[in-house]
């Protein structure tokens, strides 16, 4: 796999493989020319892809040569570009997009398709993440077939192969459901990065797919004075400090934290809003702004694609979630209505929602109706109601005017 964000791929990193005798690999394939509509090659390019999302992902690249032997067999080792022409490289990639789309199941997420140009031939790479939602099948021209990588060759996967990895997808699920009610707890306790934010507290969890795979520190872990700069903290940043999970950004008024970001050495970011919430007052019975926690949720969302998009990174995101110490409380609607509280108590005193998938390379607009809207429904429907009341002309906008 190249060794590059793909925003930034140029013909001199093509050039490098070539001047560098970069060898085929696990991760790295070479292919002469683009897949035409032929069936046979349209399904060789299929077993390809869904070959790597089995595997450990990696990247294809279409207008290399490779080098020959003595015996004219392959070597696997860049040689020169092909010469292919893109005369369209959105069409072509659009193809592309749409065989791998409608022919691989279930859906390969994260794709990335960037072309560099050059006077002597164009390239096109491919990038397949390593996928946390297969096996992946082809399913083309009546061919059902599971393909596995190993070394620079891909092969039918066994029954007992496909098994596991059914199984890896259920552990990684199970994980990840175990982290976030562990963090929840934490913060229930006084014991998150910062003691109990407030009250009511919502924690609102990215976690991208590669978060609990194991790996080895190689070097330090750090935080660009950019990115302290320009990351998203619920209720306005006063201070930020290093801390044992990572990196910590606060919103502090005297001794109270009203909300913070944690940013993990793993990739997980951990939003926290403790501004939700207003104690009985004047009359009026305690309140948690469902409007409020809508927004953040949107904000916070926002925040994460700006990050992962600015890396080059492409792969699958797990969002969720929590919200703690809500039990006997009500949600209200609007800050105007605060004398008609929505019907229903909270039994639960925690609650943490399922987890939806985000694809970072499938573009969703603000609020993000197809990522965030099932969570905010499900976090009205704790509340007693059966989704969001803040709709104008039958579409969700969070920061609507409301009466």
């Amino acid at each position: 796999m190249f060794p590059v964000n793909l925003n930034d791929l140029s013909p001199a990193n093509i050039q490098a493989l070539i001047d560098s005798e970069v060898a085929e690999s696990l991760t790295l394939e070479y292919k002469r020319d683009l897949p035409s509509g032929q069936s046979e090659k349209k399904r060789e390019f299929l077993y390809d892809v869904a070959a790597m999302a089995n595997a450990l992902g990696g990247d294809i690249v279409f207008g290399i040569l490779d080098r020959r032997g003595e015996d004219n067999q392959s070597t696997g080792v860049a040689d020169g570009l092909s010469g292919i022409k893109l005369a369209n490289a959105q069409a072509e990639i659009n193809r592309l997009s749409n065989l791998i789309g409608d022919s691989i199941a279930p859906r390969v997420a994260g794709i990335q398709m960037v072309p560099a140009t050059s006077p002597q031939g164009d390239v096109l790479v491919l990038r397949v993440p390593r996928s946390w939602n297969k096996p992946h099948m082809v399913t083309i021209g009546g061919v059902n077939k599971f393909f596995g990588r190993v070394g620079t060759t891909k092969y039918l996967m066994s029954v007992d192969e496909i098994g596991r990895s059914f199984s890896e997808q259920r552990e990684l699920r199970e994980s990840i459901e175990r982290w976030r009610s562990h963090r929840a707890e934490l913060v229930k306790r006084g014991e998150g990065p910062v003691g109990p934010p407030g009250p009511v507290t919502m924690l609102f969890h990215a976690i991208p797919t590669s978060a609990f795979t194991r790996d080895v520190l190689r070097e330090t872990w750090t935080v660009s004075e950019q990115e302290k700069n320009f990351m998203h903290v619920p209720n306005r940043p006063t201070n930020f400090r290093y801390n044992a999970d990572g990196f910590l950004s606060l919103a502090v008024a005297g001794r109270q934290a009203y909300g913070y970001t944690q940013l993990f050495r793993s990739g997980i970011v951990e939003y926290a809003d403790a501004y939700c919430y207003s104690p009985p007052m004047q009359g009026y019975d305690s309140m948690i702004s469902g409007q409020k926690l809508e927004q953040e949720m949107v904000n916070c969302y926002k925040d994460v694609l700006r990050r992962i998009r600015a890396q080059g990174r492409s792969e699958l995101l797990y969002v969720g979630f929590s919200l703690i110490g809500i039990a006997n409380k009500s949600f209200y609607s609007t800050l105007r209505s605060l004398a008609i509280p929505d019907q229903y108590s909270i039994l639960q005193d925690i609650f943490t929602s399922p987890e939806v998938f985000a694809d970072m390379n499938d573009p969703e607009e603000l609020p993000y109706n197809r990522t965030l809207l099932p969570l905010v429904d499900t976090m009205w429907q704790v509340a007693g109601r059966p989704g969001t009341p803040f709709k104008l002309k039958g579409r969700w906008d969070p920061f609507g005017e409301f009466q």
